[in-house]
């Protein structure tokens, strides 16, 4: 690799980290206010709420490294322009396709990385997403128990809670009704207050009233301590990867054998998503150099603002595209692959625009 190309590749690095890093915080902001949430009102521990965000990372990651790279690559380029190395570039020889060359071939690996991203990482991070929310629930039981809502799929036991304490996970004023299959009427349980160990809700202070069939009161009493086990509820769950977006390729192609063609749309959808997103990739880094060099004005705002209006423009082509061929408007491959073959059209004959002003 020449001394030049080097150059260009190690320019290039970390803007587009920053870019990568901007796209993907902007999208994590949403995830990151309702996790703030959880610790604040639901009492979840930081480290945990650290490791789901962590999750949430790849499936995101996998949408904005190519954002990042239009971005990156806009920002290097644009400053190439402005201190004229670019024009030195080309003073030495370097047509555009020889300036392009090392981004290509970058932008190429990138592209690989993300697929990897989607085979093999993302159902990795769904799964144990997936894990996590049920050790918070197992664990900490309040995380999903509500105030002033019967709660009727504990098996044997239906649970109203009047007030749940988030800070000491206690609560009070519990009302339990044990279901008996003999019995039309259920046992009552009353409980001023109640706590959590394991997943067992341990009432205090409790009185109970025990029927007769007629619905007479048959025993009545009080006693200091009472287990509710709640395993039922909050039992642990065989983990699978049932979501669409959480398969990757391979997956969705087995999961197409069997199924109807209006079954087999979402799946469709889905796979062409998964190649035409990384693939752009190669597009946006062109594009990016095309649109920056030779305009001696743009900054770093101008290219932001730029970067924006086009990957805006591709998101909602994208996505217009995705819904229409879900509803079977269009075809799955024209839904998808439409935004990425307009893409490339605009980078074509910009690309031809600039090597004929080049010569």
């Amino acid at each position: 690799m020449k001394i030049i190309e080097k150059y260009i590749l190690e320019d290039v690095k970390m803007p587009i980290i920053f870019g990568v890093s901007l796209f993907t915080f902007i999208f994590l902001i949403e995830i990151i206010v309702s996790l703030m949430e959880n610790i604040i009102v639901k009492g979840i521990s930081l480290i945990d709420v650290l490791r789901i965000l962590s999750f949430y990372l790849p499936p995101i990651l996998s949408q904005t490294i190519p954002m990042g790279v239009f971005l990156g690559v806009m920002i290097t380029f644009s400053k190439f322009t402005r201190t004229s190395e670019a024009t030195a570039m080309s003073s030495i020889g370097m047509s555009l396709k020889d300036i392009l060359k090392p981004i290509v071939i970058l932008a190429s690996i990138i592209t690989v990385f993300i697929f990897f991203l989607q085979e093999s990482i993302i159902p990795r991070s769904f799964s144990k997403l997936e894990e996590i929310t049920m050790k918070i629930a197992y664990e900490n039981p309040v995380f999903q128990l509500k105030e002033r809502i019967l709660i009727d799929e504990v098996d044997e036991y239906s649970l109203y809670i009047e007030k749940i304490d988030r800070k000491t996970n206690e609560a009070e004023n519990v009302l339990i009704f044990q279901k008996e299959d003999k019995n039309n009427f259920p046992t009552i349980l009353l409980g001023d207050k109640a706590y959590w160990k394991n997943v067992n809700m341990v009432l205090e202070d409790s009185k109970f009233y025990t029927f007769n069939p007629d619905g007479t009161i048959k025993l009545e009493g009080e006693f200091k301590q009472k287990k509710i086990p709640l395993s039922s509820y909050f039992q642990e769950v065989n983990i699978e990867v049932k979501d669409i977006e959480a398969m990757g390729i391979t997956t969705l192609l087995k999961n197409l054998k069997g199924k109807t063609y209006q079954e087999k749309i979402p799946y469709l959808v889905e796979i062409n998503r998964k190649i035409a997103i990384p693939l752009s990739t190669v597009v946006l880094a062109i594009l990016g150099v095309l649109l920056s060099i030779g305009h001696h004005r743009s900054g770093k705002g101008a290219s932001f603002g730029v970067s924006l209006g086009v990957i805006f423009t591709y998101i909602v082509f994208l996505n217009v595209g995705m819904v229409m061929a879900n509803k079977g408007v269009v075809s799955p491959y024209m839904g998808v692959w439409l935004p990425n073959l307009l893409l490339v059209g605009g980078t074509a004959l910009l690309y031809k625009r600039k090597a004929g002003g080049a010569k």
